[in-house]
């Protein structure tokens, strides 16, 4: 029995519920209306968002010339910012601009991505360029200094391993020619010969330590990456922002939540009168 009374009352409530929404449906559906037309103007009315990204790839000679998280930190340095806003003559403010600027790191890589996102296209891409450009500028000075190091030294190496090959080769012409030699007695031939054949060994194991050096420095230049820009960014047809659907959307769930509310206060507030 109490559990039937308890079902009856419930049923009533819901009942009574449904009373008032249906009783208040046209002040509920004018909030609706009036929320849904408001959001869509305003979404009408706010500039198109585009996003742009981009891929660098920093410099690399043995090591990265540039860890990615110090690069990071002079793309976003808040002087070169703001003179970035002073020189394109932006109408946003530093924080603003900050908040546009994604840098993330392609795992395992020493690349980076940067993605733009600001109201036009056009000044997206020179927000980008003027954030990249810098960067891979100067990263490719120390770049190409780097590298003409490795080729100076790669060019003594070159001329000493020259000389090398010809001290093997004039004292292996020593070594050969010795028991021609006339003018010498057995025991002074034996004994030039002993101490080239001593020689020959240090000059060789010199060469190959020469002929090493040189193989590393060039594998090193070949697995050396410059500073570039990996990926150029695309001009994109479409805007990402905003989102004028999911605007309405949102304003419609909430305006239907909050009239109902204010239809349920409405009726409270006229049966407390009574």
């Amino acid at each position: 029995m109490e559990n039937q009374q308890c079902i009856q009352e419930d049923e009533i409530d819901i009942r009574e519920y449904i009373n008032v929404i249906i009783k208040r449906k046209k002040f509920i559906l004018a909030i609706f209306i009036v929320s849904v037309v408001t959001a869509a103007i305003v979404s009408l009315r706010m500039p198109k968002i585009y996003e742009i990204t981009s891929t660098i790839q920093l410099g690399s000679v043995s090591e990265l010339l540039i860890k990615n998280e110090d690069a990071k930190s002079i793309m976003l340095n808040q002087n070169s910012l703001s003179s970035i806003i002073d020189d394109l003559n932006l109408k946003i403010p530093l924080e603003g601009l900050q908040k546009g600027i994604k840098i993330s790191d392609i795992g395992g890589t020493n690349l980076l991505k940067i993605k733009i996102t600001y109201p036009g296209v056009d000044m997206a891409l020179k927000i980008n360029d003027a954030i990249v450009n810098p960067l891979v500028a100067q990263g490719q000075i120390v770049y190409k200094e780097r590298v003409a190091i490795i080729n100076e030294r790669l060019k003594e190496l070159y001329g000493a391993i020259k000389n090398a090959e010809e001290d093997i080769t004039r004292t292996q012409n020593l070594i050969i020619g010795i028991p021609s030699s006339k003018e010498s007695s057995q025991a002074e031939v034996y004994l030039r010969t002993i101490i080239l054949q001593n020689i020959l060994p240090k000059y060789e194991n010199n060469l190959t330590d020469l002929r090493n050096q040189r193989n590393d420095l060039q594998i090193l230049l070949v697995n050396s990456k410059e500073f570039k820009i990996f990926d150029a960014p695309i001009k994109p047809k479409n805007p990402v922002g905003p989102k004028k659907q999911q605007n309405v959307l949102i304003a419609g769930m909430l305006s239907l939540m909050f009239g109902v509310f204010l239809a349920f206060v409405l009726e409270f507030w006229q049966k407390s009168k009574k």
